[in-house]
C-alpha cells in the first residue's frame, strides 16, 4: 500500500461558462452564492472530472493527513477562496467513491493548505494524501 496519494484538481471547467462567455472558477465566494442545483451540479462535474483519479486509487485506510497546493491562474489571488471549495468537493468525492469511509476527523485529521505559484496555462490545486504514522 502506498505510503501517500496524489490527485490533481479541477478549478475551472466545473461550472458552465456565463454569457458572456468567461470560464468561472469554483471559489468560495462562487459557492455562498450559487443556487443549491447549481452547487449540487457542479459538485457532480468535479468528481467526474477525477473520476479517473479516483478508480485508479484502492481503499485508503487509516489517518489522513491532506496537503492541498494551489497554482493560481495570476498572482495576488486568495489561496482559501480557492483550496476551500475544492477541498470540500474532493474529500465529499473519496468518501462518495468508497476511498475514505468519512471525511470527518476519525479520518482526515489534519488538512493545510498553501500557494505553489503561478501556472496561467493550468491552474489547479493539487492534493497530496499521507497515512499518518
Amino acid at each position: 500500500m502506498p505510503s501517500d496519494y496524489f490527485f490533481t484538481l479541477p478549478i475551472y471547467g466545473v461550472v458552465k461558462q456565463t454569457k458572456n462567455n468567461r470560464n468561472l472558477a469554483i471559489t468560495f465566494n462562487w459557492g455562498k452564492c450559487a443556487h443549491y442545483r447549481t452547487y449540487g451540479q457542479a459538485k457532480k462535474k468535479f468528481k467526474s472530472m477525477i473520476e479517473d483519479q479516483l478508480n485508479s486509487v484502492d481503499k485508503i485506510d487509516g489517518k489522513l493527513i491532506i496537503s492541498y497546493t494551489y497554482y493560481a491562474k495570476k498572482n495576488g489571488t486568495d489561496t482559501d477562496n480557492f483550496v476551500s471549495i475544492v477541498k470540500k468537493f474532493f474529500q465529499d468525492a473519496l468518501v462518495e467513491s468508497g476511498l475514505i469511509y468519512d471525511d470527518n476527523t476519525n479520518y482526515i485529521i489534519e488538512s493545510r493548505e498553501k500557494f505553489g505559484g503561478v501556472d496561467r496555462d493550468n491552474p489547479r490545486v493539487e492534493a497530496r494524501i499521507n497515512i499518518a504514522s
